[in-house]
């Protein structure tokens, strides 16, 4: 089967050139809020972020940061064909600002816009890997009350945009059976929490490029659990071109943005 792939260097803010309604699946992990290594990039979005920063303001720069992503997700609600997926894989952060150590739940506040903005909350999946910190034992040690548990999960938000896709046409319905997995793969794919994909830590390399990808496994499992062969996938934080290699090797064609 013949397939398409293109990559678009510009703002995923919009998706420019793709028309409404024409995509079948999102597969994506967008920069995480409030982890240190994209503080610069979402103040070069927006100056207020950077100000609040030096302020001290960092729950108002938390919510600046998330509404750069909201334009994102709404643009992603635009392309998606009703019955459409999107699954976004995001983890919350911690951070240590003037003594004071918290969560930053990023989960939670991008599937609250979602769900505002019209899509349809699925049953989500756990990742389950190493944590975002540096440090695998966090506060007092030993000690009570100071310790945190350690944060070694991420989340895989699964949304759909309207109801249910259906398969009608003779067509459809024949290219859904050359699509389908094996038992033991849809035992395995289809738990809530994934043990066996094995990630790393985001972190920036001695050529100061931003590293956050996430797996081959990852993707492809995803982009086969939920679309058909010839399907189209986009990505709109396309990063080192995973979903996009996930997608050749699925027979799905791809758009990514970076």
């Amino acid at each position: 089967m013949s397939t398409t792939h293109r990559i678009v260097y510009d703002d995923s803010s919009e998706l420019s050139g793709i028309e409404a309604q024409s995509v079948d699946l999102v597969v994506t992990s967008p920069p995480y809020p409030m982890v240190a290594m994209w503080d610069e990039m979402f103040g070069e979005l927006d100056e207020n972020i950077s100000n609040l920063m030096k302020d001290g303001n960092y729950d108002d720069a938390f919510e600046l940061m998330h509404k750069q992503l909201d334009k994102t997700w709404n643009s992603v609600y635009r392309v998606l064909k009703n019955g459409g997926i999107a699954c976004i894989n995001i983890g919350d952060s911690t951070r240590t600002f003037e003594g004071v150590f918290k969560l930053y739940n990023s989960h939670s506040r991008i599937l609250n816009f979602c769900l505002s903005i019209g899509f349809e909350s699925l049953p989500s999946i756990i990742w389950r890997k190493s944590t975002n910190a540096p440090n695998k034992f966090m506060g007092s040690g030993m000690y009570p009350v100071g310790s945190h548990v350690t944060l070694e999960h991420e989340h895989i938000l699964i949304l759909r945009k309207g109801p249910r896709r259906i398969f009608d046409s003779p067509e459809s319905k024949s290219n859904r059976n050359s699509s389908a997995f094996f038992w033991e793969e849809r035992n395995k794919w289809f738990s809530d929490t994934w043990f066996d994909v094995h990630g790393k830590l985001q972190s920036i390399d001695v050529s100061r490029e931003r590293s956050a990808a996430y797996p081959f496994e990852l993707a492809a499992r995803l982009i086969n659990m939920f679309s058909v062969k010839n399907d189209l996938v986009l990505d709109p934080f396309l990063g080192t071109g995973t979903t996009t290699k996930a997608a050749i090797c699925s027979e799905r064609n791809s758009i990514g943005f970076e």
